[in-house]
This record gives C-alpha cells, sequence and structure tokens, in this order.
C-alpha cells in the first residue's frame, strides 16, 4: 500500500519508463481481485495495470495477479515491479504473449531498488498520518525502479480509444456524484490512506464505505440518502458490536468533542444535516465532519490508547473559528518579503515555493514538504 501511495503522489517515477499518465487509481476491483495501480497512457490511450511485489518474483504473484490480466486484457500495457526477477518468470510472460499475436499488450518487468524496501520500512513504522507527507523519503534513492525487461507487441501506430481527457461529471448520475466526492476527499485529506484506495460503488447505493483502519469498522458517506439528508457515519459489524457498546457509553464525550448532533444507533454513528444547494459546499462539510471523526477515533480504533481522547482541543462546532485564528497565526509567522525573494540570489524554485501563500499548519507541512523534494532533487 505504502509504494502504491507514493506512485501515485510521484507519478514521473513510472513515468519516466512508460510516458504520460492520467487517470491514476489505486486498488482497483478488476475481476475477483484488485489491481495496484490503474492509469491511462495519454500517448498510447490505452489502459495501464501495475502490480507490485515488494518481494522477488515468485510462482504465485505470476498465478494470481499476473495471469488473470494478461488472460482477460486485449490491448494495454502491464507492468510488474519486484525486487528481482526470476528469468523463468519472465520467460513465461513472454511464451504467453508470443502465442496470443492478436493481443496488443507492452509488457514490461521493473526492479525495486533494495533501499526503496527499506525506505518503505521505515514509513511503515509511521502514524499512518504520517506516511503521506513523508513518502518524499524514497526519492532519496537515485533511481527507484529499473527498467530490466520489456516485451511490446503492440503496434507503434496504434492508438487506442481510453478518455484521456479531463473527466466531465454529470450529477444526475449517482456514479458521478460519489466519484466526485471520493476525489474531492483525495484531494482535501490526503493524509488519510484509506481515502486513496478505489471504491466499488454498488449502481444504486447512495452510500460510500469507506475502512477505518481495522477490519469490521467503516465510515460511511453519502450527499444524499434516500430520505434526503448527507450524513457521516462510523459503522461497526457484528463482530465489533463490543467495540460498539463502549463508545455507546461515552455519548456525552463524544457528543462534545465530535458534533453535537451526533446520533448512535444501529451499531453506527451518524451525523445528519441538510445537504446544500451547492454539491461542493455539502462535501465540504462531509469532509469536516469525516476529518473530525478521524482524528477522534483513530486512536482508539488502532489500538494506540485505550480510551477516547478526551483531551482533544476544542468542542464541536469551535473548530472552525481556532482553524482561522490559527491560519492567522501561522501566516504572521511565515510572512515573507515576496520583493526581497524574487530579487535576492537564491534558486528561482525556492523562491516560488517561499512565496506562496501559507493560511494554516497543514499548508505550512505540505510548504516544508516541497522544500525538502526540492533540495533532494536538486543536491
Amino acid at each position: 500500500m505504502i509504494f502504491n501511495l507514493y506512485l501515485k503522489k510521484y507519478p514521473d517515477v513510472l513515468e519516466r519508463i512508460l510516458g504520460d499518465l492520467t487517470q491514476i487509481e489505486l486498488e482497483i476491483p478488476y475481476g475477483r481481485k484488485k489491481i495496484d495501480i490503474y492509469a491511462v497512457s495519454k500517448n498510447k490511450r490505452v489502459e495501464v495495470f501495475v502490480e507490485n511485489q515488494l518481494t522477488p518474483s515468485d510462482e504465485a504473484h505470476l498465478k494470481e495477479k499476473l495471469w488473470p490480466i494478461l488472460h482477460s486484457l486485449q490491448e494495454g500495457i502491464v507492468v510488474w515491479t519486484a525486487l528481482r526477477f526470476d528469468e523463468k518468470h519472465l520467460s513465461a510472460v513472454k511464451a504467453f504473449l508470443k502465442a496470443n499475436p492478436q493481443k496488443y499488450i507492452n509488457f514490461y518487468g521493473v526492479e525495486l531498488h533494495p533501499e526503496v524496501i527499506k525506505q518503505i520500512g521505515i514509513l511503515d513504522s509511521l502514524n499512518p498520518f504520517d506516511i503521506w507527507p513523508n513518502l518524499w523519503r524514497i526519492n532519496k534513492v537515485a533511481e527507484p525502479l529499473k527498467l530490466v525487461y520489456q516485451h511490446e507487441q503492440m503496434p507503434d501506430t496504434h492508438i487506442g480509444r481510453a478518455h484521456v481527457g479531463e473527466y466531465r461529471y454529470d450529477f444526475h448520475r449517482m456514479e458521478d456524484v460519489k466519484k466526485c466526492l471520493m476525489e474531492y476527499l483525495r484531494k482535501h485529506l490526503a493524509y488519510f490512506p484509506n481515502v486513496h484506495t478505489s471504491k466499488k460503488h454498488l449502481a444504486h447505493s447512495l452510500t460510500i464505505s469507506m475502512g477505518a483502519g481495522i477490519s469490521g469498522v467503516v465510515y460511511q458517506l453519502s450527499n444524499r440518502n434516500k430520505q434526503g439528508w448527507a450524513y457521516v457515519g462510523l459503522h461497526f459489524d457484528k463482530c465489533r458490536e463490543d467495540m460498539y457498546r463502549s463508545l455507546y457509553h461515552q455519548k456525552s464525550l463524544i457528543t462534545k468533542k465530535v458534533h453535537p448532533s451526533i446520533v448512535l444507533e444501529n451499531r453506527s454513528l451518524r451525523v445528519y444535516f441538510e445537504p446544500y444547494a451547492d454539491l461542493y459546499d455539502t462535501m465540504a462539510e462531509i469532509k469536516t465532519i469525516l476529518e473530525k471523526m478521524i482524528q477522534f477515533f483513530s486512536p482508539y480504533l488502532h489500538g494506540s490508547v485505550e480510551g477516547l481522547p478526551d483531551d482533544l482541543p476544542g468542542d464541536a462546532g469551535e473548530e472552525r473559528n481556532s482553524q482561522v485564528l490559527q491560519g492567522k497565526v501561522v501566516e504572521e509567522v511565515m510572512k515573507i518579503d515576496k520583493e526581497w525573494l524574487s530579487s535576492a540570489m537564491i534558486d528561482p524554485r525556492m523562491a516560488e515555493i517561499l512565496s506562496e501563500e501559507v493560511t494554516d499548519e497543514r499548508a505550512f507541512l505540505a510548504q516544508q514538504e516541497r522544500i525538502s523534494e526540492h533540495l533532494i532533487h536538486r543536491f
């Protein structure tokens, strides 16, 4: 999962091998399996499937991951990354493709630098919410991916039919409403790993379910349910009923710290509100409530604390005012003379980064991350 996140955040690592990519998604359903990374090649207009293996190639991965893709795909690009390859596995792929010349498939075997595995191990030891802002660590490896094998049988002149332009949402379609909400959350809650994985939406369902970090517990989101309400919830399966009961007995604390209108019933904790006229305003409210839930419940769900954090700063409903105040403080601390930056003898890109407006803590951390990335690539 960590390496998938890295390749999504830094697509240029793959693009050095495959060319420009668009529509990058993680862990999309494909038959009964999930594809680690899905994308579309801008140049060839065909689908791209990437399977990441952090260990040496083996028969199990070839059989369970690669063969289903290669057998069902008629045109596209398939990438298998592994720590190192056994020649017989690559030969098996080549033999299959040569026996099926009607398949316009380009296959690439890509090896991971051992240092990448080391950095992934370091990232895996962090708090899950600290992984996304620290993915830059893998960029310290000069060549994270190395192309070691390729078999191309897609004609150079062939252009597929995959859509490569900007996706146009049709908000009369529930699928597009849910897709837009997930893209909004990926942009604004990027630090939450589960927001990046693709969701298999039921055609007639108005709800999105998203893992909360442990089995049997999911966040549930809806822009508008059958009763006409938008809501954000945390649902517990039957196997987690004891955990739900424990939270139920702390309703007063949850109401105070998460939301004054939270409802606890049927093994769920939900906040309902009337959707705004503008869909994006509704999504912004969903994001605000979801983030509050994530920050409040995650330490308890992940087992890092035994009880709920009653010392969480601020009460429900106060966070917006505190964020505005915090933004003003950070803005004063980070205020920089932009005229001096433009005239000073420092790197232009560094000046550009330092000139960006910083209005809150997350923006400040993001700016520090960009500074680190720039320095790593420069030196």
